[in-house]
């Protein structure tokens, strides 16, 4: 089968990461959250999983924000997961708070 789509002769382009996936998730609107609002804990409300947005409220509480720099970290590896990926690690998961 030829790789280029056949209207503009061009190659297939890789999934945008904005795209959402089968469960509805956007793997670059949760790894955006996370970097910028990962103290709050804002991703984990996104993605449905309750108990990780308000851990990570308290986390982010008792160490006076330091507790941020973890969630920074996984925002940026949300970028790097492909769809399948992501939904398998932070939204199918069975893990009520799902870091790494």
């Amino acid at each position: 089968m030829n790789e280029y789509n056949q209207s503009n002769n061009c190659p297939p382009q890789p999934d945008n990461v904005f795209t959402p996936g089968p469960s509805g998730k956007s793997r670059g609107v949760a790894a955006l959250l996370a970097i910028f609002l990962g103290g709050l804990g804002i991703q984990y409300f996104y993605l449905g999983k309750t108990t990780a947005g308000i851990l990570a409220i308290v986390l982010s509480f008792v160490t006076c924000g330091i507790f941020q720099v973890i969630f920074l970290i996984q925002g940026i590896l949300m970028f790097t997961l492909t769809q399948p990926e992501f939904e398998n690690k932070y939204v199918y998961t069975t893990k009520s708070f799902p870091i790494f």
